[in-house]
């Protein structure tokens, strides 16, 4: 089954990774270990604004969705949230309270271009200090590896 998510365009990411590709193969597999060690610091303090953000929202289901917000390991920051992980009262999984939580049922609905925790939580990962410091990481590395 296909995931569904929201993803954040940064613009030149994916053709800074391209980058990476011209380097030796060993070496190519060292620098992209930094890349995602800069990329996991960067999603562990995302995981953080999405479990903050959830708790602050008034959405009851928030804080039990958030506790299955993972850090993926990849070369640019992921998060992963919901999946398979049984929350709540009666052990739905995470994944069935997902949709619900962020963007509300058939009674209560978010407007189409944001949500309730998640969403806001991302733009400020995105515009955010943590983000700032993934992209001086990518300039540090591209450097020593004399990609730029």
């Amino acid at each position: 089954m296909p995931s569904k998510g929201m993803s954040v365009q940064v613009d030149g990411l994916q053709d800074t990774l391209k980058a990476f590709q011209g380097l030796e193969a060993d070496l190519r597999r060292t620098a992209n270990g930094e890349l995602r060690q800069a990329a996991g610091r960067t999603a562990t303090q995302g995981v953080a604004l999405v479990q903050e953000s959830a708790a602050s929202c008034g959405v009851p289901a928030a804080p039990l969705v958030a506790r299955s917000a993972r850090v993926k390991s990849d070369r640019l920051p992921v998060i992963s949230i919901g999946g398979p992980k049984r929350v709540g009262r009666y052990g739905a999984p995470a994944s069935a309270l997902l949709w619900g939580s962020e963007h509300g049922g058939h009674n209560f609905a978010a407007g189409p271009s944001s949500g309730y925790w998640i969403k806001p939580a991302v733009d400020r990962l995105k515009n955010g200090p943590a983000m700032a410091a993934y992209r001086a990481a990518v300039v540090q590395i591209m450097r020593r590896w004399k990609l730029l």
